[in-house]
C-alpha cells in the first residue's frame, strides 16, 4: 500500500510538471532558495565540524564519560543549531557506539528541533508581528522537550547497561587521530548531507505549490483543517500558509506549536534519510516525534486558554 501511495504521488509530481512546467520550475527555485539562504550558511560549517568531532574519536579521549558527553553535545547543538543537527548527531554517535540505540532515539525526537534563530526570529514574527509568545515557545518547545528527555535518558541509560557502553569507549580511548583525510571526509559528509536536504526541500516545496495552487486556481478559501494540514508538508512554506491565514490568533499559536513541534513531513523525509544510513528506526521517530507534538500542542492549548481568561 504504501509503495503504491508513493508511486501514485511520484506520478502526479510528473504529471503536473509536465502541464504546468513554469510553476513547477518557480516552486522549486524557491525550495532552493530557502536551502542556499538559510539552511546551507546555518548548518554546513556546524554539520562538517561536527563530522570531523565523530571521525576523529575525540571524545573517546574522556573515556567512560565519552557516552554522557555525547548526550550532551546531541541535546545542547541540537537545540542550538537546529534541525537536522539533533537527529544528525544522534546517528553518527550511535554508528561510534557511544550512544545505544534507545539512547540515540530519544535524543533525535528531542533534540532534532527548529532552532531558537528560525522560531523566535522568522515563523513568530511572521505569524503575529510581535515578540509576546517567544517565552512561552521557549518553555514549550525547549524546556519541556529537554526534561522529558532527561528523565527518558535517564532511564534508558539505566536499563541498557552502559557499562559496556563505557568499556567500549575506554578501550578506544587512545585512537584520537586527527588528519587531512578525516577533514576531506567530514566536509564530504557535510555537503552530502545538506544536498539530500535540498532535494526533499524542492520535492515539498513543489507538492505544496501544487496543492495551494490548486486552491487558488478554483477560488476556495480552503478550511482550517485543510491549511493545517498543507501547512504540515514542509515546514517553511507551512508557516506562510498558516501567516496568510484568517484564522484567530489563539488557534493559529497553537497550530504553530504542533508544526514547529512535529516538524512537517519534510521533515521526516529528511530525518529519515539520516537515521536509516546509521540503522536507526524512523517509525520510532516518527512515533516519538507524533506524541512529543502531541503533548506540546495539548500544554499549548493549556497556556491559551489560561491567558484567555486572564
Amino acid at each position: 500500500m504504501k509503495k503504491i501511495l508513493f508511486s501514485c504521488v511520484i506520478l502526479c509530481l510528473i504529471t503536473y510538471s509536465f502541464f504546468f512546467p513554469e510553476v513547477t520550475i518557480n516552486a522549486a527555485r524557491k525550495g532552493i532558495e530557502i536551502w542556499f539562504h538559510q539552511i546551507l550558511p546555518a548548518l554546513l560549517p556546524f554539520t562538517i565540524l561536527s563530522s570531523v568531532l565523530v571521525k576523529s574519536d575525540f571524545l573517546r579521549i574522556f573515556r567512560g564519560n565519552a557516552h554522557l558527553l555525547a548526550c550532551l553535545l546531541t541535546m545542547s547543538c541540537g537545540f542550538i543549531f537546529g534541525f537536522p543537527v539533533g537527529a544528525k548527531l544522534s546517528a553518527d554517535f550511535y554508528k561510534q557506539k557511544l550512544l545505544s540505540e534507545k539512547q540515540a532515539t530519544i535524543l533525535a525526537v528531542a533534540a532534532n528541533n527548529f532552532s531558537p534563530m528560525y522560531v523566535c526570529g522568522f515563523a513568530l514574527p511572521l505569524l503575529f508581528n510581535s515578540n509576546k509568545y517567544n517565552i512561552a515557545t521557549y518553555i514549550l518547545l525547549y524546556l519541556i522537550p529537554l526534561v522529558i528527555a532527561t528523565a527518558y535518558l535517564i532511564l534508558a541509560t539505566h536499563f541498557d547497561n552502559n557499562i559496556y557502553l563505557n568499556q567500549k569507549t575506554s578501550s578506544h580511548s587512545s585512537n584520537f587521530h586527527l588528519d587531512m583525510s578525516i577533514m576531506d571526509a567530514s566536509i564530504i559528509s557535510g555537503f552530502q548531507t545538506l544536498i539530500k536536504i535540498c532535494g526533499y526541500i524542492m520535492l515539498f516545496s513543489i507538492t505544496t505549490e501544487i496543492f495551494t495552487n490548486t486552491i487558488t486556481y478554483f477560488q476556495v478559501q480552503p478550511p482550517y483543517i485543510i491549511t493545517l494540514l498543507l501547512s504540515n508538508l514542509e515546514i517553511t512554506n507551512g508557516t506562510n500558509l498558516l501567516s496568510a491565514s484568517n484564522i484567530n490568533i489563539q488557534i493559529k499559536y497553537i497550530s504553530a506549536i504542533q508544526l514547529l513541534s512535529f516538524g512537517g513531513l519534510s521533515g521526516i523525509a529528511q530525518t529519515g534519510s539520516i537515521l536509516s544510513d546509521a540503522g536507526l528506526s524512523i517509525h520510532k521517530y516518527i512515533i516519538g516525534k507524533a506524541a512529543l507534538s502531541l503533548l506540546l500542542t495539548l500544554l499549548s492549548v493549556i497556556y491559551v486558554f489560561i491567558i484567555h481568561l486572564f
